[in-house]
C-alpha cells in the first residue's frame, strides 16, 4: 500500500502545485516546508520508535502523511498547500528511522535484510507499475485525484502495519530522554555517520532535481502531459530490474562509490541532453540505478548504527537531510527560474558525482562492535 501510494502520487503533485498557480519557487517552498517540518521532528520522532515501537510510530506517521496530501489535494492556492506540507512532513518524521530498523532487528542477520530490501524493491515495481497506470486514469478526471488517493492509500497503509507486522524497540530501559542522548551522542562521534551526511548533503541536490522537476523537463521538451502518467508507470517497472541487480552486489562502499557516481552522471546527461528520448531513456536508467542503490545502502548505513539506538540514529541522519533537502529545493528551483532547468540539472548531476567521494571513504572506518573495517567484515561474512 505504502508503494502504491507513492506511485499514484508520482508526478502528479507538482503538476496540481503548477494547475493552482504556484510558481518554481513556490513549489520549491512547498516542498522546503515538507522539509523543513521534518527537520524540527525527526530526532524525537526516532526517539518514540525506539521506546514505544517502530510499528506504531510508523503507523500514526503514515495517516498524518496521507491527511497532509489529502490537504493539499483540497488546496486551491499556497497556503493551504502549506499546510498539507507541513502535515505530511510531520508524517515523514515519524515513519523515517522506523521499517529498517526494525526490518534490522526483526531478522537480525545482515545478509537476510538485504535479500528482503532488494525483494521488497523488486515487488515493489510491478505494484507502483500498476499505480502509475491508475494515477494517469484518475489524472483524466481532475488533477487533484491522484494526490487524493495517494493520501488514502497512505492511510490505510497505516492500518495493515499495525494488523500485520510484530512490533519492536531498541533499549527500553533506557527511557526516552535516555535513548534520545545515547542517539545524539552517536551521530556526533561517529565518523561513518559523518561521511553518509557529507554525501547526502551533496546527493539532495540530485535527488530534488530528478524527483521535483523531471516531468516538468520533459513537457519543455515536447512530451504531451498526456503521457507522463504511462511513462512514469512504465519507470517505476525500471526500478525491479534494479532491486534485482542489488541481490547479486554486496553492500560495500566501493559498489556504493560507483553507483552514486553512476546516478549523478545520469542527472548531469538529463540536463545536458536536449533531445526528447534521450531524455527518456535517462530517466529509465536513473530508476534502475535508483533501484539497485536503495536496499544496497540501507544496508551498509545500518552497519555503522548499534542496534540500541538504531532507530533515534536514523531519524537524527533523516532530520540533517531534511534541512538539506530544504536547501536544495529552494536552490533548483531557483536556479530554474533564473537560469534554466537543464542548468539546474547540469549542476545537480555534477553535486551527485562528487557525492561518491565520501562513500569510498567508509571502506577504512570499523563497524559498530564489530573491530574491523568493511572489507575485513565482508571477507568474514564469505
Amino acid at each position: 500500500m505504502s508503494s502504491l501510494s507513492s506511485a499514484t502520487l508520482g508526478p502528479y503533485l507538482s503538476l496540481w502545485l503548477k494547475a493552482i498557480g504556484l510558481s518554481f519557487s513556490e513549489i520549491g517552498l512547498v516542498q522546503s516546508v515538507s522539509e523543513l517540518t521534518q527537520l524540527l521532528t525527526d530526532f524525537p520522532t526516532g526517539g518514540f520508535a525506539d521506546r514505544y515501537g517502530r510499528v506504531k510510530t510508523y503507523s500514526a506517521g503514515s495517516i498524518l502523511f496521507g491527511l497532509g496530501l489529502t490537504t493539499i489535494a483540497l488546496s486551491d492556492g499556497l497556503k493551504p498547500a502549506l499546510l498539507g506540507a507541513g502535515l505530511s512532513g510531520l508524517g515523514s518524521a515519524l515513519i523515517s528511522g522506523t521499517m529498517v530498523p526494525w526490518l534490522y532487528d526483526a531478522l537480525g542477520d545482515r545478509k537476510a535484510v538485504k535479500e528482503v530490501l532488494g525483494r521488497i524493491k523488486e515487488l515493489s515495481g510491478p505494484v507502483r507499475f500498476i499505480g502509475g497506470f491508475l494515477s494517469g486514469y484518475l489524472a483524466s478526471f481532475a488533477p487533484n485525484v491522484p494526490v487524493l488517493t495517494a493520501g488514502l492509500l497512505s492511510i490505510t497503509s497505516a492500518v495493515l502495519a499495525v494488523l500485520l507486522l510484530p512490533d519492536n524497540r531498541g533499549k527500553v530501559e533506557l527511557g526516552y530522554l535516555g535513548i534520545l542522548r545515547n542517539g545524539l551522542s552517536e551521530v556526533l562521534r561517529n565518523r561513518a555517520l559523518h561521511l553518509l551526511l557529507a554525501s547526502s548533503f551533496l546527493l539532495s541536490f540530485t535527488a530534488r532535481a530528478f524527483f521535483t522537476f523531471w516531468m516538468i523537463l520533459l513537457e519543455k521538451r515536447g512530451l504531451p502531459t498526456k503521457y507522463i502518467g504511462p511513462l512514469f508507470a512504465l519507470m517505476l517497472l525500471s526500478t525491479s530490474v534494479g532491486a534485482v541487480a542489488s541481490r547479486r552486489l554486496e553492500a560495500t562502499p566501493s559498489v556504493l562509490g560507483a553507483l552514486t557516481a553512476l546516478l549523478g552522471a545520469e542527472i548531469l546527461l538529463l540536463g545536458i541532453s536536449s533531445n526528447l528520448w534521450a531524455g527518456i531513456a535517462l530517466l529509465f536508467a536513473v530508476e534502475v540505478t535508483l533501484g539497485a542503490r536503495g536496499p544496497l545502502m540501507s544496508v551498509l548505513r545500518n552497519d555503522f548504527i548499534p542496534s540500541g539506538t538504531r532507530s533515534t540514529v536514523n531519524s537524527t541522519l533523516s532530520t540533517t537531510a531534511s534541512a538539506f533537502m530544504a536547501i536544495a529545493n529552494f536552490v533548483v528551483g531557483s536556479l530554474a527560474e533564473s537560469f534554466t532547468l537543464g542548468w539546474a540539472y547540469v549542476l545537480a548531476g555534477l553535486l551527485g558525482l562528487l557525492s561518491a567521494f565520501p562513500i569510498l571513504g567508509l571502506t577504512f572506518l570499523k563497524a559498530p562492535d564489530e573491530g574491523e573495517n568493511i572489507h575485513e567484515k565482508q571477507r568474514r561474512m564469505i
